[in-house]
């Protein structure tokens, strides 16, 4: 919000820092030759934040007004879902931005001081029922905890995870679905992703949601060039084919 993505690559230019037009996102640059990021002065002066094309493609299929409207973050840390919001709706809506852990919710805020970005950062387990948020939100993000194959690039200690533990991801997926639908207000939108590839943590999630959750249907994505039109309301994304990380994407809608 505080300046154009013509004038951040110029800036960041200036610096000695390669900036690159994303080749579909837009209001994306792809750096290189930053060195530590957060030295630059264009990082301190909240000019921009870091986040995967696939992560933040996850807000853009909510096509969010730019009003003040209810939304909150599930699972947010470190943020960049909640800060993409923010930037959708230019400021404008009210946002709730949640982490089980303190120091990751510390993290978020920190982070919205140094974008200027109008975010209430708190601390909140995903599973625990909040009654005075039922039917509160025009729009609820799930970005649930996953096993996180798709960003192994990224991460590649997750393939010495233990097994046994990714297994009970999907039960723990599906209770902070449900307890997230509660939480939408008739009528509005609840966005589900993952940074994974595996069918059971995802598909499989949705389609055993929708079976017992029947005030729920699933929303065609809205997305932009070079995708295919979608009817299904979801979408894996695979690293290599559109310039991601590996994530999955689901839009449903409660009925009014």
């Amino acid at each position: 919000l505080k300046t154009t993505t013509k004038e951040l690559a110029e800036k960041l230019e200036a610096a000695g820092v390669t900036a690159v037009p994303h080749s579909w996102m837009e209001n994306a640059l792809v750096l290189s030759g930053t060195g530590s990021i957060d030295q630059l002065e264009a990082f301190k002066d909240g000019l921009f934040y870091v986040q995967d094309p696939a992560s933040k493609l996850s807000v853009l299929c909510a096509e969010l007004p730019r009003k003040e409207i209810k939304v909150l973050d599930c699972c947010a840390a470190p943020g960049g879902k909640s800060f993409a919001v923010a930037i959708a709706t230019a400021g404008k809506a009210q946002i709730i931005s949640c982490d089980v852990h303190a120091h990751k919710a510390e993290l978020i805020a920190k982070g919205a001081q140094r974008l200027g970005l109008p975010i209430q950062a708190m601390q909140q387990d995903a599973t625990n029922f909040s009654p005075e948020w039922e039917n509160a939100f025009d729009a609820v993000i799930v970005d649930a905890p996953c096993s996180g194959y798709g960003i192994i690039r990224k991460k590649p200690d997750i393939r010495y995870k233990d097994l046994s533990a990714m297994q009970e991801l999907p039960a723990l997926q599906r209770q902070i679905v449900d307890n997230a639908a509660r939480y939408v207000k008739p009528g509005g939108l609840l966005m589900y992703s993952t940074c994974t590839l595996v069918r059971a943590e995802n598909e499989e999630v949705v389609e055993s949601f929708l079976k017992d959750n029947t005030d729920f249907y699933l929303e065609p994505l809205p997305l932009p060039a070079p995708f295919p039109k979608n009817e299904s309301g979801m979408l894996a994304l695979i690293p290599g084919e559109y310039d991601t990380d590996g994530f999955f994407i689901c839009r449903l809608r409660r009925k009014l």
